[in-house]
């Protein structure tokens, strides 16, 4: 077991394994909606650029 010390507090390996599972668990559900939120982001910049052009 890794540990390491951070202004007196130490930090394990088995402090982070829930976390880890956590997210490994719901990336299922994690990714699809990231992926969505981001396409919908770069089409809001995207498309007043692509409507600007043509008028």
């Amino acid at each position: 077991m890794e540990s390491s010390t951070i202004a007196g507090l130490t930090l394990t390996s088995s402090m982070f394994s829930g976390l880890v599972n956590t997210i490994t668990d719901n990336l299922g559900v994690l990714l699809p909606i990231g992926l969505t939120i981001m396409g919908i982001m770069i089409a809001v910049s995207l498309i007043p650029r692509i409507i600007y052009k043509f008028f």
